[in-house]
């Protein structure tokens, strides 16, 4: 499994540098606590997922095949949901629509 970063991460973190070390980690493939991140559906269901970051690391994930689109970070849930609205509603004044993946210009996940 790879991790894809948007070109331009949607983030709550109040210091640059908080967010550039969370990118790294991500890069990295390293365990990070209280770091939530914003996909695409990695599933065929809905319009964008939350997960633990951790949670991606686990060896379920990591045998499957493909690429985990991260269109958000966050160092909390309530955080990420959000970022979820605020994607969805720049979307909506982009497009007209909720059409996630030609907003961040990325191919289906998974």
């Amino acid at each position: 499994m790879k991790f894809k970063l948007a070109k331009s991460v949607y983030t709550k973190a109040d210091k640059e540098k908080k967010f550039r070390k969370e990118l790294i980690s991500i890069k990295l493939k390293r365990p990070v606590n209280n770091l939530y991140i914003v996909t695409t559906p990695l599933f065929e269901a809905g319009i964008m997922e939350i997960y633990n970051y951790n949670e991606l690391l686990q060896p379920y994930y990591k045998k499957k095949k493909g690429t985990i689109n991260i269109l958000g970070v966050s160092s909390s849930r309530e955080h990420a949901k959000e970022l979820v609205r605020d994607i969805i509603e720049d979307t909506y004044n982009e497009y007209g629509s909720a059409d996630i993946l030609k907003y961040f210009g990325l191919e289906k996940a998974i």
